[in-house]
């Protein structure tokens, strides 16, 4: 389980963009699945975890955010993608 650690200037605007929250962003770090890059960057990203009744045929938002070696934060997205 990773821990919030710095957010850079860009990625606190995207934030406040994207309308994501910084609690968001800490289940998103603590819960969220890694890739990690070669470069030493992680990808951290949380797929909606309950779609229920609501979302039925409705895509879904992904949260993500890029890291970079030193664990701090470069950048936050919520996408939506659809089911195929």
């Amino acid at each position: 389980m990773m821990k919030l650690g710095k957010i850079s200037a860009l990625a606190f605007s995207r934030m406040k963009q994207r309308g994501i929250s910084i609690d968001a962003l800490n289940d998103l770090i603590a819960h969220g699945q890694v890739e990690k890059q070669f470069d030493g960057a992680q990808v951290v990203y949380l797929d909606s975890p309950m779609p229920g009744p609501s979302w039925a045929g409705r895509p879904q938002p992904r949260l993500y955010a890029v890291m970079d070696a030193t664990g701090e934060i470069l950048t936050v997205e919520r996408r939506v993608r659809s089911k195929r």
